[in-house]
């Protein structure tokens, strides 16, 4: 189930999503007035029990986070000057942002409407399990907890930036939801196909798949000269091994891995590019990049 479709609309009040995976210094630091993101203090299976009391009956199903380390709650509170997503929609956008900056380990795991640092106290409890996966795809190379200062910076600076594209455009929405759930694949050729299919509907070329493709990403990316042919060349060979993995060709574990990490992280520059312009990439993108 994912965060956005747990309740109604919700315009109103403060939220807080419980969440796993990511380390960071501060025990809070704010991202903008109306979210912030704080350390979770050991919890109590016997007040997860009292959550269950009082009406969250999947209690249970989060008890393991009481033996885990890393936890933390997105506060996300209403904000009347900004439009596009409500509140739980601007946690899950915060949780995408995240993934997206490569800490692919974190999981939104509940939320409530009163803080998870104190839940003795908890009165007309509203909960429900957000984007809560028991089996999520680990890659090594897409391990990094650590939310460094130049994550938040960076989060701060084009939150909102996100936020907009998010809310007009459907290609946008897209994208970021297979960023966000590649990761709840049942396996990694899944994965790469998500991927693919997010990257394909960016670029929109339907002859020459290959070559067009890698020309219009690598000329939108890179400046021309070395750069940009040794762009061109890596996506060639990407999608290459792209259409092996999805048809079935015998590949070793290792290259499938690969073939994950790098599709991921060819997407993540997309994405990053649009949110970082403030835009949509159009065909004319493409053909003002690769011709002028």
């Amino acid at each position: 189930m994912q965060l956005r479709n747990t309740l109604e609309f919700i315009t109103k009040g403060t939220y807080y999503i419980l969440g796993n995976g990511i380390t960071f210094e501060d025990d809070e630091i704010e991202i903008l007035p109306y979210l912030k993101v704080r350390k979770v203090k050991e919890l109590s299976v016997f007040e997860l029990a009292g959550l269950g009391a009082k009406g969250f009956s999947q209690w249970s199903l989060i008890e393991p986070f009481c033996y885990m380390k890393n936890n933390f709650e997105i506060i996300s509170s209403e904000n009347k000057s900004t439009f596009g997503y409500d509140i739980l929609n601007r946690a899950w956008l915060l949780n995408t942002l995240l993934v997206l900056r490569k800490k692919t380990n974190i999981n939104s795991i509940a939320l409530l409407n009163q803080s998870w640092n104190d839940l003795k106290n908890v009165n007309d409890v509203k909960a429900n399990l957000c984007d809560y996966h028991i089996k999520m795809l680990r890659i090594g190379a897409l391990s990094e907890l650590k939310v460094e200062s130049v994550d938040i910076k960076w989060i701060k600076d084009y939150y909102e930036n996100a936020n907009t594209l998010a809310f007009e455009n459907e290609k946008f929405r897209y994208s970021l939801e297979v960023i966000n759930s590649w990761r709840y694949c049942v396996d990694v050729k899944s994965a790469i196909a998500i991927l693919w299919a997010a990257i394909e509907s960016i670029v929109d070329v339907s002859i020459e798949i290959s070559y067009r493709l890698s020309l219009s990403i690598a000329s939108l990316l890179c400046e021309r000269g070395d750069e940009r042919i040794k762009k061109f060349k890596d996506i060639k060979k990407l999608y290459g091994l792209r259409s092996k993995v999805i048809h079935g060709s015998n590949l070793k574990e290792s290259e499938i891995d690969k073939s994950l990490v790098e599709s991921f992280k060819l997407l993540s520059e997309l994405v990053m590019y649009m949110i970082e312009n403030n835009k949509m990439i159009k065909s004319s993108d493409f053909e003002n990049a690769i011709f002028k």
